[in-house]
């Protein structure tokens, strides 16, 4: 099989969405049906162009095109994963300095259906690829964000929300995505514009949220189920019932596949419905999978804030809808993209590969690079509260009334 798909990354691919469908507002039957037309191979075989493909998101969408019977190219710099797909044909290149081999590629006739951009942080960069592609490729399908959106206080915001913005000059001085910080929203607006003036009306800008599940080393999610896994007594943010929205990486890659499938035009949002999932059903769900017997203590979004712990860094994918600016926390509306064919999967089954992954790469890690940057991989990926910070909160909760 084309690239080593190892088992903590192949963890079904099946979208199991009827449960909880109702919260959606679409028929169980009709996700059903979504479901299983999804996990059929495609009726039309398409060839395909990955610009990247071996970080966190890319091998997804290229395993999901490839169980769907298409074939795909992949354009990157043969540094990160060299050895992931040797039965597919690599185009050396680099997207900041080197389109070359890409151009000869074009100039010899080479053409694809759909091209998906997983990594475009820069438009001036999203120009350059729309000057070498444009007439080569049919569609485009350009992983872009929410964070587009500057303001989280409006629930049910949809693609209409205003976009976040930047000037020319701001904007121009920005050469890599290393120098994005804190602009990432508006340079993310920027290179959806750039996308669709060099391909209008043949782009999918699909705006995703925080993507979560196997091959994820940011620390955003996995901390969840690595803390249940700990054992103990782990802190629970404020209300169980808090709103929180996230996406899994398969659930990701099976609607960029679709949108070139469906030759889907403008921005989706892609991300769980609103009110579909909540920080309790997040920590909960953690305990249950981990199986540990760790024990949870919620305390609210006040006490922590004095405490020192920080929403979405400390307590990761979790921002009390209390803040300030914050009313629309979890609650984004994203049923453009669930009416065009995305499924989302339960939460254990996100939340498994996760813990999976961290479990089983670690090791991997550790073998091939040494144990202390084995053991510095696993506490970045964990993420999160650190043990000691986390025992002197619960300390000072448990003595608040003594005080």
């Amino acid at each position: 099989m084309a690239g080593s798909r190892t088992r903590r990354e192949f963890l079904g691919q099946a979208a199991g969405v009827a449960a909880g469908a109702a919260m959606m507002g679409v028929a169980p039957s009709a996700l059903a049906q979504t479901r299983s037309a999804m996990e059929q191979p495609a009726g039309k075989k398409l060839n395909l162009l990955m610009l990247g493909g071996t970080g966190f998101l890319g091998p997804h969408v290229v395993w999901r095109a490839i169980e769907r019977g298409h074939t795909v190219t992949l354009f990157n710099r043969g540094r990160t994963g060299p050895e992931m797909f040797p039965d597919l044909e690599h185009i050396e290149g680099d997207r900041y300095s080197d389109l070359s081999n890409l151009e000869a590629a074009v100039a010899d006739g080479r053409t694809w259906d759909g091209a998906v951009d997983t990594f475009a942080y820069v438009p001036s960069v999203v120009t350059d690829m729309m000057n070498v592609i444009a007439d080569a490729v049919g569609h485009y399908s350009l992983v872009s964000t929410i964070s587009v959106y500057p303001s989280n206080d409006t629930p049910g915001a949809d693609e209409s929300a205003p976009l976040a913005e930047i000037s020319d000059e701001e904007a121009a001085a920005i050469p890599t995505h290393r120098e994005v910080g804190v602009n990432y929203g508006a340079m993310k607006a920027r290179c959806e514009q750039a996308g669709e003036a060099g391909m209008p009306g043949r782009i999918t800008n699909v705006r995703a949220g925080l993507i979560v599940g196997a091959r994820d080393t940011t620390g955003r999610f996995t901390y969840w189920p690595v803390r249940a896994s700990e054992g103990g007594t782990m802190i629970g943010p404020g209300n169980p019932s808090d709103p929180l929205q996230v996406i899994d990486v398969r659930d990701l890659a099976n609607f960029i596949v679709l949108s070139i499938e469906k030759k889907l035009s403008g921005p989706y949002n892609a991300i769980s419905p609103a009110g579909h999932f909540t920080i309790g059903d997040v920590v909960n769900t953690s305990v249950k999978v981990a199986d540990a017997g760790t024990e949870v203590e919620w305390i609210d979004a006040d006490f922590l804030a004095a405490h020192g712990v920080q929403a979405w860094q400390h307590m990761p994918a979790w921002v009390s809808p209390t803040t300030e600016g914050y009313a629309g926390f979890g609650m984004m509306d994203c049923s453009k993209a669930m009416s065009a064919g995305m499924t989302i999967r339960p939460l254990k089954e996100t939340i498994e590969s996760a813990l999976e992954y961290y479990r089983t790469r670690g090791p991997e890690i550790a073998a091939e690079r040494g144990e202390e940057f084995g053991a510095q991989w696993l506490r970045s990926v964990r993420g999160g509260l650190p043990a000691e910070q986390e025992a002197e909160v619960l300390k000072a909760w448990a003595e608040r009334d003594n005080g």
